[in-house]
């Protein structure tokens, strides 16, 4: 639950409140991009809007003002505890769009590093070339249970299961329980505020069990070497990193990849450059993460002192909005697009995986399942196109992201290339695996229990 004040004493720079943009309105048939323009237009590089009914931010809209303050950490924490709509007793942080967990993201300076500096060592240990492998034999997999069928919701059968499925096989999971993961994060970020807070704390025990099972089963796999670091971090906050892994990299990969095939099947030239070979993979997702960005904003930064930016007077204690969209369509960073292939040029230059001490230290294993993803459709389902008009395809309301509910997409059948029944078949199949002789009932045993009578 969130509770707020109904006014506000931000100072806003052109006049009155009324002036706010309400982000948490339904999206304008115009799409954001307009908004985005609009905003520059009336306010500059920084505009304040409304994220919730009398919830105020700063939102950046240019691509430098965000770069700035991704990469000044003793101007701007990452720590929401210090915004002031917090301290002074105005909202809590119970909804995980304004959370604070015990995690790397939410920590600064000499803290920051200490829980940083296990994610990264322990990814650093990632045999890049093995899971290649195992990206490519799940989206497979995945494939192999929809291909005969001529049909799909390439996001709901496939774009949201890939990521989860694959960093859960980096914890030393089987499958199943990467389906379950899956299934946990849908519900944490559902609407549905009474499902959210079943999903935290089914969340919490999904992670508090997989420690507890790799400190004593340990194995080569991230949760197992973060465990390992000399470092020392306790369990529970081995626990939050690995949870950190994982709601970083699942839903921004999911729509990474829905939105990479939307392009596809959308545009033309861009579909002819890259099936022609013009175009590759990597090009096409940086064009896509820098066009149609799964990161719309992010509410990243509080102000650590009385701050001007762009024309706006910040105090310290604001909150301010990251603007990844709003910056790729600053003028000062647009770029000619490539006659041959529609591509602009700089795209690689997104905000996406963020910039500072902060950048995401996943980016290449993210960029992999992505890249492999969406090359597993290319190879696999011929004759692909969209299964309803482009217009009537429906899109996230959040202000935050920006992906598909569902993309429907027709193809030629053809039979499947591996054994039916698989673990990472079972979006079609419906069968839930369960722990074998060898595996203990403990918390994450009892964890899969509940998971199959919620699936019924």
């Amino acid at each position: 639950m969130t509770t707020t004040r109904s006014g506000g004493d931000h100072t806003a720079a052109h006049g009155c409140p009324a002036q706010y943009a309400r982000l948490h309105e339904p999206v304008p048939v115009s799409g954001r991009d307009a908004l985005w323009d609009q905003l520059r237009q009336e306010h500059g590089p920084v505009a304040p809007v409304e994220i919730e009914p009398g919830v105020r931010v700063w939102l950046l809209l240019g691509y430098q003002e965000n770069l700035s303050v991704l990469q000044n950490p003793h101007l701007f924490t990452r720590d929401t505890r210090r915004w002031r709509e917090v301290v002074e007793g105005r909202m809590d942080l119970s909804r995980p769009t304004f959370s604070w967990r015990p995690n790397a993201l939410y920590a600064d300076g000499a803290e920051h590093t200490r829980l940083r500096s296990p994610i990264v060592d322990a990814l650093g240990k990632v045999d890049m070339a093995a899971t290649d492998r195992t990206v490519r034999r799940i989206a497979e997999e995945l494939v192999d249970s929809f291909i005969a069928d001529g049909r799909a919701d390439l996001v709901s059968e496939y774009a949201v299961h890939l990521p989860v499925l694959v960093v859960n096989s980096l914890y030393g999971l089987p499958d199943s329980y990467g389906h379950m993961l899956g299934d946990i994060t849908r519900i944490v970020f559902d609407q549905d505020a009474e499902r959210g807070e079943e999903g935290v704390a089914r969340m919490h025990q999904y992670f508090s069990g997989l420690v507890n099972r790799k400190r004593n089963r340990p194995g080569p796999d991230l949760v197992s070497w973060m465990l390992q670091h000399p470092i020392g971090l306790s369990d529970n906050e081995v626990a939050h990193q690995a949870a950190l892994i994982n709601n970083a990299s699942h839903m921004p990969t999911t729509h990474l990849i829905g939105n990479t095939v939307w392009t596809l099947l959308t545009d033309p030239r861009i579909r002819t450059a890259h099936t022609d070979a013009r175009l590759s993979v990597q090009s096409l997702l940086d064009h896509v993460m820098w066009s149609n960005t799964p990161f719309q904003t992010l509410l990243g930064r509080i102000a650590l002192q009385d701050i001007r930016i762009g024309g706006a007077q910040i105090r310290s204690g604001d909150a301010v909005l990251l603007g990844f969209a709003p910056a790729h369509r600053d003028p000062s960073v647009q770029r000619e697009e490539d006659k041959d292939t529609g591509v602009a040029g700089g795209s690689r230059a997104h905000l996406m995986f963020g910039a500072g001490p902060h950048a995401c230290p996943a980016r290449e294993l993210a960029r992999m399942i992505a890249a492999t993803g969406v090359t597993v459709l290319h190879e696999r389902l011929a004759g692909l196109q969209l299964d309803v008009a482009p217009e009537q395809l429906r899109w996230h309301q959040s202000p935050f992201v920006r992906g598909l509910r569902e993309l429907p997409v027709q193809f030629v059948p053809a039979a499947p290339r591996g054994p039916q029944k698989t673990a990472a078949a079972e979006p079609r199949t419906r069968e839930v695996a369960v722990p074998g002789p060898d595996e203990p009932e403990d918390l994450l045993g009892k964890l899969m229990g509940w998971w199959r009578g919620l699936r019924g």
